[in-house]
């Protein structure tokens, strides 16, 4: 999920960009209609163009869309509704079928006139050149966002309210701020374990309980241990964006479950018990099994 000033420092887009998108705004004004002539022209090669603008009333309503969209391009201010609108333009696209490679030649067709018409109101070749990185970075801006929303897994998300942009920040806050309790949880359980691991060595060096139990806690404590830390790792690199990794936490019951295993082997009146916790184990590293399986 991405908010829009996300998008815009992703593609290095700044006021810079936005100060020579201006310097062209007259320009686009001027070539509007033009554009939208040549547009049209170039889009009724499209195989179902009279499919999506076979009527005469849609397509005149799209052309003077079409023409704010342009002309906005280059005198837009750049803020939340800017990309609230042209997110809307996208679902509408998705909506209505349009295939992406339509969205996609059309942008393709906009740079090129921008390129061999728009840019040539620059009266240096060092702002021309200046003018068609930032127009390159705004298209590419805007077809990011129209086809994200053709796109289920991972799509830009941008609020289309500014009521529904406060409740996502403020649930992305919680989030995050749940998140990092349960870090600091983690790092406590992690501790705790340790707490553990030398009363486990202090019992052994006292000789407090026999060698095999102190081994045996000792080894299983290790083993959880190991296994939190691994745990809190992936918990570290959610936080950083990445995805969580689920198998983690079954890693973390199995590791559990043999400390038990490994203790109750030693008094021979818990091997129901032993036997009960071995089958959940298999069936533990079974579905570990398959869920690695299935993201190699």
């Amino acid at each position: 999920m991405e908010s829009y000033e996300s998008i815009k420092k992703i593609y290095n887009f700044n006021e810079v960009d936005k100060g020579n998108l201006e310097s062209l705004c007259t320009a686009a004004k001027q070539n509007a209609d033009k554009f939208a002539d040549l547009l049209y022209e170039f889009m009724s090669t499209f195989t179902n163009y009279n499919k999506f603008l076979g009527n005469t009333e849609v397509r005149k309503r799209h052309r003077e869309r079409f023409k704010a969209w342009f002309i906005e391009l280059f005198c837009g201010k750049y803020d939340e509704d800017y990309f609230i609108r042209v997110q809307k333009i996208g679902h509408v696209h998705a909506d209505m079928g349009l295939p992406t490679h339509y969205v996609s030649a059309t942008m393709s067709f906009v740079r090129n006139y921008i390129h061999q018409t728009i840019l040539l109101s620059c009266p240096s070749e060092e702002e021309r050149k200046n003018c068609r990185e930032s127009v390159d970075k705004i298209l590419d801006i805007n077809l990011d966002i129209l086809t994200s929303s053709y796109v289920d897994e991972n799509k830009i998300y941008i609020a289309r309210t500014k009521i529904e942009n406060k409740i996502v920040k403020i649930s992305e806050k919680i989030s995050y701020y749940f998140d990092i309790a349960l870090v600091v949880a983690l790092v406590f359980t992690t501790f705790m374990i340790f707490v553990l691991f030398i009363s486990d060595i202090y019992n052994f060096l006292r000789s407090a309980s026999s060698f095999e139990n102190s081994v045996i806690n000792i080894l299983g404590a290790m083993l959880i241990i190991w296994t939190i830390r691994e745990l809190l790792e992936e918990e570290l690199k959610r936080l950083k964006g990445k995805k969580f990794a689920l198998n983690i936490f079954i890693s973390l019951a199995m590791a559990a479950m043999l400390r038990k295993i490994l203790i109750f082997s030693l008094e021979p009146h818990n091997s129901t018990e032993v036997i009960v916790l071995g089958f959940l184990v298999l069936i533990l590293g079974i579905v570990y099994w398959l869920m690695n399986k299935s993201s190699n």
